[in-house]
């Protein structure tokens, strides 16, 4: 997959594997029919790769849906499922080009990650500070990802576009706490809304099984898994700090 701050490439089949477990686990206890399986903060797909054979496996055939509100990112998903192959090469000129153009593309979505410094939308071609510019690998990534889950139904928006879903098993990677709600344009871009979304996540737990991940909750809430990493980055404040990343459930 394509270089993305925040993906869970690390640790996304491991989380995988314990959505399912527990989904599984937690409809045969409580007689819940699940549905579908949904991403509204789908991202590079990181988890979600390896979701729909692992629900295959137990005999399950679901719906799949998934959202983001980069309109860029959602494009580049929807045209790589229809074939589309991503560059394996860009010039600091094409990504300044797309960084101002005002127009969604997956062209867009896909230099903006892969080529920018920490995998941050447009922040600094990342090439400049030594990354390679070739990007055969994650350019196959994204089609092989894409194949995988040519039947996900990808839809640009806020989370809340799904608030409507019931006997669905949801796994939220939303931005963690002083985060940004909407990345498409750094101009305006606003701080998101944890309370709400937690609040938003209490409801939906009423007529689904709902997955977080965050290092905090704002409340008692589940922890079903943790994994410590190091931090990385320029900032002297950060190095060689750890966080530990938490993996909650609501249901």
């Amino acid at each position: 997959m394509t270089a993305y701050h925040g993906g869970k490439q690390r640790i996304g089949k491991k989380l995988a594997s314990i959505i399912v477990e527990e989904s599984i686990t937690i409809a045969e206890d409580q007689n819940f029919t699940i549905k579908g399986y949904c991403e509204p903060f789908c991202g590079m797909l990181g988890v979600y790769k390896h979701i729909p054979l692992l629900f295959k496996n137990d005999g399950l055939n679901l719906t799949y849906k998934a959202g983001d509100t980069n309109g860029s990112v959602i494009k580049m998903w929807k045209e790589a499922q229809k074939g589309w192959i991503p560059p394996i090469s860009s010039t600091e000129k094409q990504y300044d080009n797309l960084k101002n153009s005002t127009n969604d593309s997956a062209l867009k979505g896909y230099i903006g990650h892969q080529y920018s410094y920490g995998g941050q939308f447009f922040n600094g071609y990342a090439p400049k500070y030594g990354k390679s510019v070739n990007s055969t690998k994650a350019s196959k990534n994204v089609q092989d990802i894409a194949t995988i889950l040519n039947k996900v139904q990808f839809k640009e928006g806020s989370y809340k576009q799904f608030s409507t879903l019931k006997g669905y098993v949801i796994y939220c990677d939303p931005p963690y706490e002083g985060g940004w709600s909407n990345y498409n344009d750094v101009k305006s871009r606003t701080a998101f809304d944890i309370k709400e979304f937690w609040d938003w996540c209490d409801e939906m737990a009423y007529d689904n099984i709902i997955f977080v991940s965050s290092y905090t909750a704002p409340r008692e809430v589940d922890c079903i898994f943790s994994s410590t990493h190091k931090l990385t980055g320029d900032d002297s404040k950060i190095k060689n700090k750890q966080r530990t990343e938490k993996l909650y459930l609501l249901c």
